[in-house]
């Protein structure tokens, strides 16, 4: 149960002993109604609580107790209460029950688990609509910045008498492709010569150490294909710069108009600006725990500078090493149980997918039958 990670904000965060049983049991009834509702909760709506009766005065003490310890407040058009920032996060530290999915949920996380898919990118892709469709909420997912990306090892694949496809398997496993087009005409022994000319002078080097003398050098090796070189670095510069930036998707914006949080035209714009702030999400992500669900309420992320938001998301791992997230983006009224149980299945189904399909990545990015075509 990762959270944030500002230092002020985990001051004031609720340790679980601060309430009584009966002050929890009505915080969590309250969330409940309002993530529902989306209404201000009177006392007279929660006079059955956990099977047990209360009166009326009773609940209304009690709230009055948890508005004043800054876990409820009173919007000034109603009598009833709404949860502050406070109260959500003593909610989902303390009182959400667990979510139990349904067997078509059940059955959409196995068959991402079950997805054929080589790259990283197309797995967020999808995983990005299904995160949308199944929360009803805005999601994203992540690739955090990292270090400086080599490519580890190049394949060729001669694709006709003119061009051949160069895979680069990148020093995170990731896996880049480029179609290569040659003025000479090519036969697989030229195929392979490009690769094995990659493997020798460019393989596991760093983008600014493959110099102006290193790329002649390689125009001399390949002879009458000498002419390649320049461009086939272009495509393996542009492979490595986007392996480090980070990068964020987004699916299912217009799902947010929907709540009564975003209804008017100035939420509308802190909401795409927020989205829009990607360097700012990145770093969120880069910045969370790696071992469980993050969640950023409000004010709690640097992201949301009107604090009418939260972010929910979980890292995806391979070999232990971080490579991406999923998450969404909602209202501070989100429905946390349900969403945090996705979100955790989701990144699970991807990290199992990625995990086998990374031994022999490099096979699936290639033509069926040309496997180890023209490897160095």
């Amino acid at each position: 149960m990762a959270n944030s990670n500002d230092a002020a904000l985990d001051t004031v965060r609720p340790d679980g002993g601060e309430l009584t049983e009966r002050q929890r049991l009505i915080l969590r009834a309250v969330v409940d109604s309002h993530i529902k509702n989306g209404e201000p909760v009177g006392s007279k709506s929660l006079t059955n609580i956990g099977g047990r009766e209360y009166s009326s005065a009773t609940i209304r003490n009690e709230m009055a107790a948890l508005e004043e310890r800054g876990y409820l407040e009173s919007p000034h058009t109603s009598s009833g209460r709404v949860p502050t920032e406070l109260g959500y996060r003593f909610y989902v530290d303390w009182l959400r029950d667990r979510y139990q999915m349904t067997t078509r949920e059940l059955e959409t996380l196995n068959a991402v688990a079950a997805a054929k898919m080589s790259e990283l990118d197309g797995l967020l892709d999808t995983a990005t609509k299904l995160a949308s469709a199944m929360t009803n909420y805005t999601a994203l997912a992540v690739t955090p910045r990292r270090s400086a990306q080599t490519v580890r090892r190049y394949e060729t694949v001669l694709l006709g008498e003119h061009e051949l496809l160069l895979v680069m398997i990148l020093s995170d496993d990731s896996i880049k492709t480029a179609r290569v087009y040659s003025a000479q005409k090519l036969d697989a022994d030229g195929a392979a010569a490009v690769a094995k000319t990659l493997n020798t002078y460019a393989s596991g080097v760093a983008a600014d150490k493959i110099t102006l003398p290193v790329i002649m050098k390689m125009r001399d090796e390949l002879g009458i294909y000498g002419e390649l070189a320049n461009g086939v670095m272009k495509d393996v510069y542009e492979a490595m710069r986007g392996g480090s930036g980070g990068e964020v998707k987004v699916d299912g914006v217009n799902n947010l108009l929907q709540y009564p949080e975003y209804s008017d035209i100035g939420a509308v714009k802190d909401i795409l600006s927020m989205l829009d702030r990607r360097d700012d999400i990145v770093k969120l992500v880069s910045d969370g725990d790696d071992n469980g669900v993050n969640v950023y309420i409000g004010s709690e992320n640097n992201v949301d500078a009107g604090g009418n938001s939260s972010i929910v998301f979980r890292t995806i791992k391979h070999n232990g090493e971080v490579v991406g997230a999923i998450g969404v983006i909602g209202p501070r009224r989100m429905d946390y149980s349900r969403v945090m149980t996705l979100i955790e299945g989701l990144a699970g189904s991807i990290s199992d997918a990625v995990s086998r399909d990374g031994q022999g990545a490099a096979d699936k990015a290639l033509p069926p039958g040309n496997e180890g075509d023209g490897g160095g």
